[in-house]
């Protein structure tokens, strides 16, 4: 090579570097330009940011809308049309505004946009979340100069007040014909950073309950020692809550959970006292004193029986405390599926693999995010911020974003949700425009029985009679105090695939604590159940497509279990199972015990690597007054499914098919009556035939019943699930 061509060579190599450092720059001074751009709360400037983000969307011919839902607070989309803009939509969805900071906590004014000599962005926003808004633009930027168009069109909106509720904002978008007429097919919005190499995706959120509790007493001398004075009231409050928030943050710091998988609760301000020109008068105890909390609440937790302990403990009305809500977010709380059965999932996680980068393991978002309002339409959405390897500062002092990971996270994007739909986004269509696949009732079954299960569980003797638990188990301040326990805290945790006749689940019973602080965290036993395959230790299992099933067990000693799983079929999200233990002998089978759990739904399926505390669902059940025969007697009218069994179907699966209608009179003779309106029977059918049954009123006047009919050899002949409704003359 002569030294011409080798020095040409050079020149070019380094014309080529310092074109590639110049447009990293301008990246970097765009992103700058729309940090430096106030939109702190309360008085964001929306229409600075408006007109600031237009200007980046013209030079790349971007459709550009500006929708007012609320006066001065303007939502901008814009829209990148697709070849085949028919198809549904992708939405990438940012927010505007950022939340206050006080400047003299930072070492970089937060509205100067600053760069130190680490490379490091400091600015409100850089994390939180106008970087990524801005990843969007230079992504599309970065496709377009590539000569890429998406299949599908790609809409982007920037929308107001998120920092404060939404509610303004994405919430009243969401809820807007204009927002249905999109179509859209999947959101991403904001996650969190990653302090390590792999990206954070998030499917769901914890709800916001943003809580003021206000104490009042009799004022007093500041020198008076008397009870019930507001400040005391409030105080014992604020260690209830203390205690609460220990025993949550145990078990964060136990491991094996992530933040978003417990109730967070922080002090946000006390307020209190009789001011005077030099601060507060000393000597003078207030009437009134309040504090104010930032609760965030999962999915997984029962909200009801959080309200009931704020109630009863937090602010009881008997210490002159009351309580408001300045935010709540109330109703079920819905989850993007971050699994094999959602398409977009994949494409996400390949994605991000695809750019050289890894996702960890789903999480739920720790806070409150607009893709909330998403999810609860009916459309899937992600939470998901293009950057690693940085500490978490959002709302925090010298909040700041790395050059190198900004830039990075715009390759991430421009590989991750918008490029790779192009490869199989054609393959999505073509699945969504194909006739909807024959209904498989497993399917439907395993969608409804699977999730992570808790709730209590217990022993009854054949006469209905609850057992208490071994006494090495029971603590020893229950044993002092001479309390008797009967209830086991349980798991449940249960999975049924899908496309495969295969159902397993573990049966987790954990210590008993004492008091509501101490979170159970130790397991006593676990009783796996494996259903279908090599594996499959049951005799036989009859399911619903609702989720309930029966399924008889063998057991030592001449022994049977029959177990009945009755899931409420409005809600889908409770459940009782009974377990009727049954004794043969030659051609007598008897009751010998029973074993009831009563359950919540808290989530999919984990195989139970959280465990419950003091957020538990349900309550201890066992020692509470058994069912009257009342709320189980008398007419009614059964929707009735049944399917049959022969000798030679033992050990196969088999759905309850063919309802039929028909009444029934039950009468209290044979009724085994138990706690929470469930009861059990053993009665004598024709030709000697032996019926177990079960049933549960899970609503006044509304049951779900099953039962298990043997001959008088022994044999399982049939397998029945009922859905009760009580006619008039019994509910009289």
């Amino acid at each position: 090579m002569s030294l011409r061509l080798l020095l040409l060579l050079l020149v070019v190599l380094q014309l080529c570097l310092l074109s590639a450092v110049a447009g990293d720059d301008a990246i970097i001074t765009r992103f700058q330009e729309y940090l430096r751009i106030n939109t702190v709360q309360p008085n964001p400037d929306y229409y600075k940011a408006v007109d600031f983000i237009n200007s980046q969307a013209k030079p790349l011919s971007l459709e550009s809308q500006t929708i007012e839902l609320v006066k001065g607070k303007p939502l901008l989309l814009l829209k990148w049309v697709g070849s085949d803009p028919t198809l549904p939509a992708f939405l990438l969805n940012s927010h505007t505004d950022v939340v206050p900071f006080e400047d003299s906590k930072w070492t970089h004014h937060p509205l100067q946009a600053h760069i130190d000599h680490h490379g490091h962005i400091y600015a409100r926003g850089s994390q939180d979340m106008k970087c990524v808004g801005m990843q969007y633009l230079e992504a599309i930027r970065k496709l377009q100069a590539s000569g890429f168009q998406p299949l599908r069109s790609v809409y982007l909106s920037f929308v107001p007040d998120e920092e404060i509720g939404g509610h303004d904002g994405a919430e009243k978008f969401v809820e807007s014909q204009f927002f249905k007429s999109l179509n859209i097919a999947i959101v991403l919005d904001e996650g969190l950073p990653s302090p390590t190499e792999s990206y954070r995706v998030f499917y769901g959120e914890r709800s916001p309950w943003w809580l003021v509790i206000k104490a009042k007493g009799p004022p007093g001398h500041g020198a008076k020692l008397y009870d019930n004075s507001a400040m005391e009231n409030l105080l014992k409050s604020i260690e209830s809550i203390r205690r609460f928030r220990a025993s949550q943050f145990d078990l964060l710091k136990a491991g094996g959970i992530a933040e978003g998988d417990v109730v967070s609760v922080n002090m946000a301000f006390l307020k209190a006292g009789t001011p005077s020109p030099t601060g507060f008068v000393m000597n003078l105890q207030p009437s009134e004193a309040e504090a104010g909390f930032d609760i965030r609440v999962p999915p997984n937790v029962d909200a009801e029986a959080l309200e009931r302990r704020l109630v009863e403990e937090w602010a009881p009305a008997a210490r002159n405390m009351s309580f408001e809500f300045k935010q709540k977010l109330t109703g079920k709380q819905f989850l993007t599926a971050a699994d094999d059965s959602n398409p977009w999932w994949g494409l996400l996680e390949n994605a991000v693999k695809e750019a050289g980068g890894r996702t960890s393991k789903p999480e739920i978002f720790p806070a409150s995010t607009d893709a909330r309002y998403f999810r609860k339409a009916g459309v899937p959405a992600f939470g998901f911020s293009p950057i690693s390897n940085t500490p978490s500062l959002l709302h925090d002092h010298n909040e700041y974003l790395g050059k190198a990971e900004y830039l990075k996270g715009i390759d991430v994007t421009t590989i991750s949700p918008l490029s790779c739909s192009a490869e199989i986004s054609s393959e999505i269509a073509l699945a969504q425009s194909q006739p909807a696949p024959d209904f498989n009732p497993w399917s439907e079954f395993a969608q409804n029985v699977s999730g992570e299960w808790d709730g209590f569980g217990a022993d009854f003797t054949c006469e209905g009679q609850p057992l208490e638990l071994p006494e090495s188990v029971v603590p020893e301040a229950f044993r002092e105090w001479e309390v008797k326990v009967f209830d086991w805290q349980t798991q449940c945790p249960t999975l049924a695939q899908p496309h495969s006749l295969s159902f397993l689940y573990k049966s987790i019973k954990l210590l008993p604590t004492v008091g509501c602080e101490a979170d159970a965290a130790t397991r006593y036993s676990i009783d796996q159940r494996i259903i279908g395959g090599s594996k499959s230790s049951a005799l036989a299992f009859s399911y619903s497509v609702t989720g309930s099933y029966v399924a008889v067990w063998p057991l030592r000693n001449n022994q049977l279990e029959v177990e009945h799983c009755l899931i409420n079929p409005n809600d889908k999200e409770s459940r009782v199972r009974i377990f009727q233990v049954v004794s043969l002998a030659e051609t007598n089978m008897s009751l010998q015990s029973v074993k009831v759990f009563c359950e919540q739904w808290y989530g999919p399926f984990r195989d139970g690597d959280q465990l419950g505390g003091c957020a538990i669902r349900s309550s201890g059940f066992a020692s509470t007054p058994t069912t009257a025969a009342s709320v189980v007697t008398g007419s009614w009218r059964v929707l009735l499914a049944t399917t049959s069994f022969h000798a030679s179907d033992f050990g196969c699966i088999q759905q309850v098919t063919g309802e039929k209608v028909i009444e029934i009179v039950r009468e209290e003779k044979d009724l085994l009556l138990l706690p929470q309106e469930m009861w059990c029977s053993l009665q004598e059918g024709k030709d000697r035939e032996r019926v177990f049954s079960v049933g549960w009123v899970f609503e006044p006047g509304q049951a779900i019943t099953s039962s298990c009919v043997f001959s008088s050899d022994c044999k399982l002949k049939e397998v029945t699930v009922g859905r009760e409704t009580a006619l008039s003359d019994s509910l009289c």
